[in-house]
């Protein structure tokens, strides 16, 4: 799995400042329970002519009870754990960017030299011969980097997991 590395390299860093958690289910209970509230108040809101709040309130509460119903059926039954970033207490975000052959060495450069920007700068393609998975907090103090090259049905690891610190 192309996150396994970057995940594990980030519970590694020291005094538990990323660890590995799952995702709450309160969200997705608020969706549904606003779902319920919207079909509630088509009840309480008078009618219409033409009934277009009434529909628009009963498909926007049934799309937000499904929602939240089976975004919660998924992390309950699912037991995957995410980075979480202790002293800003949220998740870390994750992110694939897709690169040619021909931005291999100037990737490599930018990556060990923890040039962040430099990175950002380079030209992405549709192409997937290259994948550079990031995985960072929302503030950017921590942000871990690691590139793969895709070889025939898998994406293998280049150099090892890079972790920028600020």
């Amino acid at each position: 799995m192309i996150r396994q590395e970057i995940c594990e390299a980030l519970y590694a860093l020291p005094n538990g400042v990323v660890e590995p958690r799952r995702r709450p289910i309160t969200k997705p209970i608020i969706s549904a329970i606003t779902g319920i509230a919207l079909l509630i108040a088509t009840i309480f809101i008078p009618s219409t002519k033409d009934g277009m709040l009434e529909m628009a309130l009963i498909v926007g509460g049934g799309a937000l009870i499904l929602y939240g119903w089976c975004v919660m059926m998924v992390r309950i039954i699912n037991n995957d754990k995410v980075p979480y970033h202790t002293p800003t207490k949220s998740y870390m975000s994750y992110r694939e960017r897709f690169y040619t052959h021909d931005k291999s060495e100037e990737l490599k450069a930018a990556i060990a030299t923890k040039d962040y920007n430099r990175l950002e700068s380079i030209e992405t393609s549709n192409i997937s011969a290259l994948t550079v998975t990031e995985c960072r907090t929302k503030d950017g103090s921590i942000v871990a980097l690691a590139l793969y090259e895709y070889a025939i049905y898998e994406d293998i690891l280049v150099d090892k997991v890079t972790i920028i610190r600020s």
